[in-house]
């Protein structure tokens, strides 16, 4: 297992789901040896995305495994690897997130889409995720954390952040423009807009509330607030606000009971000179 001197025990504490809709269990499992390509991460601190419930109840068309170890914001210390892993060392920090593996060879993986892959393995869904003291992950889709970060801190990064993140360079914003955030008063939603302060990007912060919408003014965005009722569109926003990329994070604000990046889009191409990074957020 490549563990040098580091103490690995038998058994662990997780929560397991053992039949889908049903309760999740704290009990004990058995810790995993890694693969050749993997790594065993000792998990400090993991993240509750709404995915999980979602995996709970099993409201996808894509089934979970069963019994089933939730998570996928999971942060800790490599302290095993197998015999192929040449570039990471036990005692580094590692982060387990959504994507766990994928081929690496097909034309999305290729293109760094691997979300997209369809032999992508999910943490939490398809495999066994970071509700566990110790989790498998594959070492080529691990995140390298440096060690002066605080694992706590870098926990909820591992997916909140990562998909607006990855919104936000999709949408090809550079700095001094301004984009739109839909759904920006929640946790994604204010992620992006520090991502996107710190990358130089002006935000108008497009989400329903006063609490929310001082939450955003807080983070230096200009609100634009709609009533819950209305089936929104671009146009609605404060007038002539100009805005160069929409990042779209609640879908139910853009296209009420849609759940379908496609017809989102359609909805915003009514808007010619708004490129959209449709970022599905899984939730």
């Amino acid at each position: 297992m490549g563990s040098m001197n580091i103490y690995i025990p038998k058994m662990q504490k997780a929560m397991v789901l053992e039949k889908r809709g049903g309760k999740v269990v704290y009990k004990d499992i058995p810790v995993q040896e890694p693969g050749p390509d993997e790594v065993l991460v000792n998990i400090k601190y993991s993240g509750v995305c709404h995915t999980d419930p979602h995996a709970v109840q099993g409201d996808w068309p894509v089934e979970t495994k069963i019994p089933l170890v939730g998570g996928h914001e999971g942060a800790g210390v490599v302290v095993a690897k197998g015999s192929l892993v040449d570039d990471i060392e036990i005692g580094d920090y590692a982060g387990v997130k959504w994507i766990n593996g994928s081929c690496l060879a097909c034309e999305y993986c290729m293109q760094s889409h691997e979300p997209l892959c369809a032999k992508a393995l999910l943490s939490g869904y398809t495999v066994d995720g970071s509700f566990q003291q110790y989790c498998i992950a594959k070492a080529a889709h691990i995140a390298r954390i440096p060690k002066e970060l605080d694992l706590a801190d870098i926990s909820p990064v591992l997916c909140a952040g990562i998909t607006v993140y990855k919104g936000l360079k999709e949408s090809g914003a550079k700095p001094g423009e301004t984009v739109a955030i839909v759904g920006a008063g929640g946790g994604l939603g204010a992620m992006a807009q520090q991502y996107a302060k710190a990358m130089g990007l002006q935000t108008i912060a497009i989400d329903t509330g006063d609490d929310k919408k001082a939450a955003c003014e807080k983070l230096g965005s200009t609100p634009s607030l709609i009533s819950p009722s209305q089936r929104m569109s671009l146009r609605m926003c404060k007038p002539r606000l100009r805005m160069e990329r929409v990042l779209m994070l609640c879908f139910s604000l853009l296209c009420k009971r849609s759940h379908s990046s496609r017809l989102l889009t359609t909805s915003a191409s009514s808007e010619p000179s708004l490129p959209l990074a449709c970022q599905p957020t899984l939730s």
